[in-house]
């Protein structure tokens, strides 16, 4: 792998409980790593589509990433991309053959 080609720069997010002063739990996200990647939307559906007469990005990525040992527990359901201010659900991990050396993060543009 080039390694000029990892040329932007995300952050995965991870979901974790917090409790709050009066003991109710309660989902955030915090900050879990921080990387550069390489973005890709080859052979991915993408564009804006009408649904019920609105318009909605439907902008699918894929992400490449040097493999990091804090990686290996990485989950679709419960970590999300943060990349240039927008929100991506990881849909979908590649750890490419198992190799340790890089792995592929599908993800689907976040509806807010």
């Amino acid at each position: 792998m080039e390694i000029s080609k990892l040329n932007v720069r995300l952050t995965i997010q991870k979901s974790v409980s917090i409790q709050d002063e009066i003991g109710n739990w309660e989902n955030q996200w915090e900050d879990y790593y921080c990387c550069y990647a390489r973005v890709d939307s080859r052979g991915q559906s993408g564009g804006e589509v009408t649904v019920a007469g609105m318009v909605v990005d439907r902008s699918d990525l894929i992400f490449t990433v040097r493999y990091a040992p804090k990686l290996k527990d990485i989950a679709t359901t419960d970590c999300r991309i943060l990349f240039e201010d927008e929100l991506y659900d990881i849909k979908r991990v590649d750890f490419m053959n198992y190799q340790n050396k890089t792995l592929k993060l599908y993800a689907k543009k976040a509806e807010r």
